[in-house]
């Protein structure tokens, strides 16, 4: 059996939805399964349909803002006084595009402009005293936030005071009280009348150069296209505007640093979408101010000069890569701290002095997908005595109310339900995560369950055609609030499966439902459950559709986000060398014949597992409360172990069969074998034989185990005996069959045992164990 991972939620249509959307398809001359997609999403009547997809483009009124007029007068007047302009912006890919969309437009209605993007670890989020006393040093007159600013009291203020005013526009969460400032935007701002709330910075940014220009910026839409899909806010609405929008423009962007950029990394310019800006631009935008100095970013969008611009191209992929190793280090550091323990906390929180604080937000994202654990990652600054980390949650805890819990002993901290940030002195760490651990104890049945994954609606595998993958696009941008569709496969056949790529990440399905046609299904990061699936038994998957573009050829794909598979399985772990892979696995019964093993391991499997010899008389009833069975060496009762399964719980069967000494490639001794081993000991009873066992094994041309063996039936059946370091040849009164003491007897079913557990096909196994109980 392959468990699925989430929780799947499938919504259940009647017969008169159905009628519904064949009705509402054939009416609207559309795609059944769009109108099927956006009927699941609301869109439930023909009003509402149409409404959809007779949309209007024009973009809301940007004075609905409050103070926008305001600012925007303001504005005017500086750029007439030729005051000098400051553009504060933010270190993500949001920051940066806003930075650059404010600082571009001023510049072009000839303001005396400048603009400011912080450090995250020096100058920290939002505005910086420090940073606006040097540019008010400096002359400047009229501080422009963007992505930042209300939060921002004590810098705003100190401005404000020194008659330098200061412009913010925002889109981040609103506080009880906001800074003195000369003006405030924002979408969401308690006394404006802005129909959407959800803009990102850049599309705040955006909208008041809307307002400043007196016309749709439409050269700035590229802009505000990366940073509202990069910063993940709702996809509806404004956004879907200004994204799809933006999206065109950006097929045909006069940015040179956009156009060199999609040189570089081989974009095709004629099918660029969300992703693009998901899984190309935002990335790399992102990684310089995780990583350092975002300034580049916004020189990259703004600069005309070629040869400066390849220098910044240069620096923003090496930063990216510099940001994936240490993404990949930090990971692989986590794992190994976790594996250390016994079990995994209901909470994951670790911390190092080598970790890099710039990624442990992304790290903390695996984690959580990987243990379904809320997690903190924290990097522990000696020089300042804090740690400083990143928070991730799971569906149903929520972070910032379990930080706000322990806030006593934290020196700051903030975010959301399911993301944050902290600081905490290092005299406070220790009882902090204490603390935070034991709030934990209400959340057990949260992190027990399966975290939910929404699917949109069950399709056939003929449904996968390049036809219906291209009605979706329709859709198109997806994002937050807007997601792309998730379709359930069910009783589908697997007709090959394998790994791909240079570290066989990646999984490889070949899914069929007869055996002409087939589709191909990948994995990304799910190589490791090629292991556990069984390709002679049906599976059900979620899935998204997909093209692959190969050799000038389009074939539809299916990328796999989760699988079910109902029929028993065998893992096969003989060749593994993963000590975590062989002693995690979870409500198991871990079965062996050797009690060194037992006394050995059984405090490194996990507390849902029991370990047990074969000979145990209680091995049934434990088996039948557990849904896992590991055959962890060469067990001898395979007959035993056949029933303990058919009348237990145990669904898989974990197949390691561990040996020290192979009694099958030592093979039985032959009569000859033993005449020769009895003739040596019988002309060399002066010979000191204990300790050069092995020496005589190969004078002998015996296999070591094998002459083990033999030696132990002599001494059985009382041919020889051992006398200090020599071994004596003892009289002998009747004849000895060799090959029937118990030694060769168990000699032989342990290489009858190999033969079948070692050497054996695992699917011939598979079936041996599982055949008629659990087919």
């Amino acid at each position: 059996m392959f468990k699925s991972t989430y929780d799947w939620q499938v919504t259940n249509l009647t017969d008169e939805d159905l009628a519904n959307i064949s009705h509402f398809a054939d009416e609207l001359e559309q795609n059944q399964l769009v109108i099927k997609i956006l009927y699941l999403r609301g869109y439930s009547t023909l009003d509402k349909l149409n409404a959809l997809f007779s949309e209007q483009s024009e973009l809301n009124d940007p004075f609905l803002m409050h103070d926008m007029k305001k600012m925007i007068n303001r504005l005017q007047t500086a750029v007439e006084n030729n005051e000098h302009i400051l553009v504060y912006g933010d270190y993500d890919a949001d920051g940066i595009t806003s930075t650059s969309i404010m600082y571009e437009a001023l510049e072009m209605i000839g303001a005396q402009v400048t603009y400011y993007v912080p450090n995250r670890f020096e100058d920290g989020y939002g505005p910086n005293l420090d940073i606006y006393k040097y540019f008010i040093n400096q002359g400047i007159q009229l501080i422009v936030t963007v992505d930042n600013g209300v939060a921002g009291f004590e810098a705003i203020e100190y401005a404000m005071d020194e008659g330098v005013d200061v412009l913010v526009t925002d889109h981040h969460e609103i506080q009880e009280t906001l800074p003195k400032a000369y003006s405030i935007v924002h979408p969401r701002h308690p006394e404006g009348n802005y129909p959407f709330g959800e803009l990102a910075g850049a599309g705040v940014a955006f909208k008041v150069v809307q307002a400043l220009l007196g016309e749709v910026p439409i050269e700035f839409l590229d802009l505000a296209a990366i940073g509202t899909v990069a910063d993940l806010v709702s996809l509806t609405g404004e956004n879907r505007q200004l994204v799809t929008a933006g999206l065109q423009q950006l097929q045909h962007t006069e940015r040179l640093g956009l156009q060199m950029f999609f040189e570089k990394e081989h974009v095709d310019t004629t099918s660029i979408n969300e992703e693009t800006i998901g899984f190309v631009i935002a990335p790399r935008l992102n990684a310089l101010g995780r990583m350092g100095d975002p300034t580049p970013g916004v020189k990259l969008l703004t600069s005309f000069d070629s040869d400066e611009i390849m220098n910044y191209l240069e620096l923003i992929e090496e930063t990216n890569n510099l940001r994936k190793a240490e993404v990949e280090r930090i990971s692989n550091d986590v794992d190994q701290k976790l594996q250390s323990l016994q079990d995994i906390p209901p909470i994951i929180v670790l911390s190092d002095s080598n970790w890099h604080q710039g990624v442990l937000g992304i790290v903390a994202s695996r984690v959580v997908e990987k243990y379904h654990r809320p997690t903190i990652l924290l990097a522990k600054l000696e020089a300042e005595s804090v740690y400083k980390g990143s928070a991730r949650s799971i569906t149903g805890i929520d972070m910032f109310a379990l930080l706000t819990d322990v806030k006593q002993y934290a020196k700051a901290f903030g975010g959301h339900e399911m993301a944050a940030g902290m600081t905490i002195t290092e005299d406070q760490y220790s009882q902090w995560a204490d603390h935070l651990l034991n709030a934990m104890s209400s959340y057990e049945s949260i992190i027990n369950a399966k975290e939910p994954l929404e699917v949109t609606t069950e399709i056939n595998l003929d449904q996968v055609s390049l036809t219906q993958i291209k009605a979706l696009k329709t859709l198109q941008p997806f994002g937050t609030d807007w997601a792309k569709p998730r379709f359930l496969l069910k009783n589908i056949d697997i007709q090959s499966a394998r790994r791909l790529g240079k570290d066989k990440q990646t999984l490889k399905l070949m899914l069929t439902n007869n055996q002409e046609d087939s589709v191909a299904a990948i994995g990304f990061k799910k190589g490791e459950w090629m292991d556990q699936l069984s390709t002679d038994a049906p599976i059900d998957l979620v899935v998204e559709l997909s093209i692959n573009h190969w050799n000038g050829v389009d074939t539809p794909q299916v990328i796999i986000q989760d699988i079910l598979q109902v029929a028993p399985a065998l893992y096969d772990l003989r060749q593994s060398t993963s000590r975590q892979r062989i002693f995690s696995i979870e409500n198991a019964l871990y079965v062996c014949d050797n009690p060194q093993y037992l006394e050995a391991y059984t405090r490194e499997i996990p507390s849902s597992s029991e370990w047990r010899l074969t000979s145990d008389a209680e091995l049934e009833s434990v088996a039948a409360t557990k849904e896992n069975l590991v055959i962890f060496d060469c067990i001898l009762a395979i007959d035993k172990i056949k029933q303990v399964i058919k009348n237990s719980a145990v669904a898989n069967i974990y197949l390691f069969a561990y040996t020290a000494h192979s009694a099958y490639l030592s093979g039985m001794p032959t009569r000859e074998d033993f005449a020769k081993l009895f003739k040596y000991l019988n002309s060399h009873p002066d010979i000191p034989l204990k300790g050069q066992e092995a020496k005589l094994a190969k004078f002998l041309n015996l296999p070591p185990y094998r002459f083990q063996k033999m030696m132990q039936t002599f001494v059985e059946l009382g041919i020889v005996k051992w006398e200090n370091n020599h071994c004596l040849i003892q009289p002998i009164s009747e004849k000895k069959d060799l090959l029937a003491s118990d030694t060769m007897k168990k000699f032989h079913s342990q290489i009858t045992a190999e033969r079948f557990l070692l050497y054996n096909d695992s699917e011939e196994i598979k079936e041996y164990f599982f055949q008629e109980e659990k087919s």
